[in-house]
Formats: C-alpha cells, sequence, structure tokens
C-alpha cells in the first residue's frame, strides 16, 4: 500500500515539473513573437522590475537589505521612452526593522550599435534618469532624483536581463544617497502587437 502512494507521489512530481516546462516553454514562445528591434520602436511598451541593493551582513553588523522596482514605460520615439516606476526597500536590522520607498517618474535612451558598442548583439547599452518622491517610515518625504547607465541583453526579442547602476539620493528630512546595483528582466510590447488585439 504505501509503494503505491509513493509511486503515485512520484508520478504527480513529475506531472508538475511536465506543467512547469510546458508553462516555461510557451511563455518564451509568445514573449518571442515579433520584429526585430520593434522592441525600441516608438510605440511599444516596457513591463518589467528589478531587484537592487540586495547586502546581507554578517557578524555584528547582521543586516539584510533589499529593494524591489517595477516599472512600466512608452516609447515616445524610437530608443526613447519615459514612464513610472516605484521602489520598495525592505531593511532588517537588529533593533526595528526599516522600510523606504520612491515614486518616479523615469526617461531612458537607448544606445543604437552604429552610437555605442553594444558589446554583444544582442544587447543594448541605456542611459536612464528619475525623478519624484521618497521616503521611509518615519521620515516626512523628500526629493527624490536617481542616473546612471544600464545594459538591456535581450533573450528573445522581447524578453531582455538587464543590469543598471544608479546613483539614488533623496533630499529633506533624513537625507540619503549611494549607489545601487540593479538586475531584472524587462518585458517589450512591440506597437504592431496592439494593433493585431483590435
Amino acid at each position: 500500500m504505501s509503494q503505491k502512494l509513493n509511486n503515485i507521489y512520484v508520478e504527480s512530481l513529475k506531472l508538475q515539473e511536465m506543467k512547469k516546462f510546458l508553462f516555461s516553454t510557451l511563455l518564451v514562445f509568445a514573449c518571442s513573437v515579433g520584429v526585430a528591434t520593434a522592441q525600441l520602436q516608438k510605440g511599444s511598451t516596457l513591463v518589467g522590475g528589478g531587484i537592487g541593493d540586495l547586502s546581507m551582513g554578517l557578524g555584528d553588523e547582521n543586516v539584510f537589505n533589499i529593494t524591489l522596482t517595477p516599472r512600466v514605460g512608452y516609447f515616445i520615439q524610437d530608443n526613447v521612452a519615459i514612464g513610472g516606476k516605484v521602489g520598495l526597500t525592505y531593511t532588517a536590522q537588529p533593533g526595528e526593522d526599516a522600510y523606504g520607498y520612491n515614486v518616479n517618474a523615469f526617461g531612458r535612451y537607448y544606445f543604437g550599435p552604429d552610437e555605442f558598442d553594444t558589446l554583444l548583439k544582442q544587447g543594448r547599452w541605456f542611459l536612464e534618469a528619475g525623478a519624484g518622491v521618497g521616503g521611509a517610515r518615519g521620515i516626512d518625504l523628500g526629493f527624490n532624483v536617481n542616473f546612471g547607465p544600464g545594459y538591456a541583453y535581450f533573450l528573445t526579442e522581447n524578453v531582455a536581463v538587464e543590469a543598471l547602476l544608479l546613483y539614488n539620493g533623496t533630499f529633506g528630512d533624513g537625507s540619503s544617497n549611494g549607489l545601487s546595483l540593479n538586475v531584472g528582466f524587462q518585458i517589450y510590447f512591440p506597437k504592431s502587437l496592439y494593433k493585431n488585439l483590435r
């Protein structure tokens, strides 16, 4: 009886793994439909996010820090996107945990292959700048500004892994500033996708 239950459990696990593989394959296929370079053309959108400031201290400085930054953007012309992003920061530290946030408008400019060496055929360098408000628990809102370079490596025509090095500054009550390295995914929806939905 227990062997029969064990076999059922193993088959159930295999079925779950097959479902995950099938879903992942379909997702990659769906995201890769499009025209080459359409992802950075006027009228396209980008949706995604990143993880930054991921750190963990050891010993007496036992502090864990992470920032999540979802973003949505729209290409107002080829290689130029504007949009909004929200940064949510959590810091676990001895005593009391800390929470921070910022809400920013941002702009991005993607360099073309003829403007800047792309390193890899599927990659593009970009600059990002943002401004808005930010704060932390127990601290009044302040003016937040951030800017820096990034690199997007396209896994498919519409999905990119990105690295972004940003200067982040919040000015006002409880001012803070520093550099952060963010890594994340962006999905680029070409303009043609919206035409096909109509």
